[in-house]
């Protein structure tokens, strides 16, 4: 069976807090990209188990976020129930190291699949369960949809992203970029901010009643709306961390915004960039002139869905 697995960006990333064990909270919203995307190819296999193929560099075949969700779902079974074993050939087609979740969304992919071959198909609240332990965003991409994100990702509620006639332009350039290194570069260059005894607005320390959240300035009863007036106010606080190793990403930016977008960003932790344009020709005129340079732009409508 073929499986096309999309991507996310993250419409805002705020930090909101450090656990104990030195994950970070967020608030963010996730929307999902039908393009780039992963191709899998998956077949059962008799015995248990689950062998991934791939012929990218740097995947890890022995252990990665589709051997991961093999074992979860595994143990989400009771003993008598054997786990189908697999086949899996991934092809790859989002960055990675990019921030778009492609091994998330691969993972939720797998789930899902190996959940179409019980006689009993599980309910999604316990798939979630699994998602969880393969990765903080795995949970979102089983639903496909728009939401805010909290907690460490594992926290996910309704989301409405209202862009009609908007487009969006995908950067990615050819720049990996760690997410345990990316936060750690987070706490450094907060705690570098404090020590100079300045407030850092990305350090959620620092933040008073008044400026934590702009994405809680968005929530509309229980519903969370993105929309043509606050999508202009959203930011990612990892991005000052990752711009300064990587100062390209700046530049990308700067040029997204010069070309006619409304607000442009880094998603999730990098390296890929987007823009958000009222325009579908001045999107289209911004991508031609970023093509050259970085190879893997592209434009898509703001309809959500993978």
């Amino acid at each position: 069976m073929e499986i096309r697995t999309g991507c996310k960006i993250n419409l805002g990333l705020e930090i909101t807090g450090v656990l104990s064990n030195g994950y970070h909270t967020l608030d963010s919203v996730f929307y999902p990209l039908a393009r780039p995307f992963d191709t899998l190819l998956v077949e059962r296999r008799k015995g248990a188990g689950i062998r991934v193929y791939c012929d990218t560099p740097g995947i890890d075949l022995e252990h990665n976020t589709l051997t991961r969700a093999h074992a979860a779902f595994a143990a989400l079974l009771p003993e008598q129930a054997a786990c189908p074993g697999v086949e899996v050939t991934l092809r790859k087609g989002i960055p990675h190291g990019a921030g778009l979740g492609g091994g998330s969304s691969d993972a939720a992919a797998l789930l899902l699949w190996l959940n179409t071959c019980l006689e009993t198909p599980l309910p999604l609240q316990e798939l979630e369960k699994a998602a969880i332990n393969v990765g903080a965003d795995v949970p979102f991409f089983l639903h496909g949809q728009p939401r805010r994100v909290t907690g460490i990702g594992e926290v996910l509620a309704p989301a409405e992203v209202d862009l009609p006639g908007w487009w969006l332009v995908l950067v990615c350039p050819p720049v990996h970029v760690s997410t345990p290194w990316a936060y750690r570069a987070y706490d450094a260059l907060t705690a570098e901010a404090e020590k100079a005894g300045g407030k850092c607005l990305t350090n959620p320390g620092s933040k008073d009643n008044e400026t934590l959240l702009v994405m809680g300035k968005i929530v509309t009863g229980t519903t969370f709306r993105v929309t043509t007036e606050n999508v202009l106010h959203i930011r990612n606080d990892l991005e000052p961390a990752v711009v300064r190793e990587y100062p390209q990403l700046e530049t990308i930016r700067h040029y997204l915004l010069h070309s006619g977008a409304a607000c442009a960003r880094m998603s999730g932790s990098g390296s890929s960039m987007f823009g958000l344009f009222p325009a579908r020709h001045a999107a289209e005129a911004a991508a031609q002139g970023l093509a050259p340079q970085y190879g893997k732009v592209f434009v898509l409508p703001m309809n959500a869905g993978m």
